[in-house]
């Protein structure tokens, strides 16, 4: 047996499947599987949103932290979203041909970086959850975003506003689905909590109210004018 509770602004609907045929849209629970579909209020898919899963009966082991890059290439970070575990040690690589002020006033993490070509000094170590907000103190149009996590169940959506993860313990667990993204009002969203019985799977569907900050327009390079005379 399965059954779903939602929460906050979310609209959810639950169904009771027994198969393995489950639709990609919202929440699917299945014999340790979890597939999340992230759409806004137009219903449209919501690309690198960070979606967390929570075990609520259960302390799983704290997730392992690990290394990460975001690179500058061409006046933007790359990758603009990212999704790492606590005390993971991010570097910031800038292989443009000019330099970059690397900065973050975030609650979860605040640093500088300043003024820098190539490698950065030291990696930055990011030991609190929560959402990291970086840019350039020189090109304010520059943003990327760090989810920083706390379970070992996480990952970004794609293009579809899909993702999944099929490594979950199975058994009679209860699970929590969690929307992180910087454009919610509180930036983590709970969706919806599963009771999952063994052998049974429910499917959730829900929309997530998202607005995103006006990011300033990018400066073109003097290179792409071409002037006639």
């Amino acid at each position: 047996m399965a059954r779903w509770r939602g929460s906050g602004s979310a609209r959810a609907s639950w169904q009771l499947m027994t198969g393995l045929g489950l639709s990609l849209a919202g929440v699917t629970v299945l014999a340790g599987e979890v597939r999340v579909q992230v759409l806004d209020a137009d219903g449209e898919p919501v690309e690198k949103a960070a979606v967390v899963v929570r075990a609520i009966d259960a302390l799983p082991e704290r997730p392992a932290a690990g290394q990460a890059v975001i690179d500058q290439v061409d006046q933007e970070f790359v990758p603009s979203a990212i999704a790492v575990p606590v005390n993971t040690r991010i570097l910031f690589p800038n292989n443009d041909d000019i330099r970059h002020h690397v900065y973050s006033f975030s609650e979860a993490k605040s640093f500088e970086l300043s003024l820098y070509e190539g490698e950065p000094p030291r990696p930055i170590e990011f030991p609190n959850p929560g959402i990291v907000t970086i840019g350039c103190n020189i090109h304010d149009w520059m943003r990327a975003h760090i989810y920083v996590v706390d379970s070992p169940w996480y990952g970004l959506t794609d293009g579809n506003g899909a993702w999944r993860v099929s490594a979950l313990p199975a058994g009679d667990y209860q699970y929590r689905v969690e929307v992180w993204h910087h454009g919610l009002a509180e930036e983590r969203q709970t969706v919806g909590q599963v009771d999952l019985e063994r052998g049974a799977a429910a499917e959730v569907q829900a929309v997530v109210e998202i607005e995103a900050a006006p990011v300033p327009r990018r400066t073109p390079r003097p290179d792409r004018y071409r002037r006639y005379p």
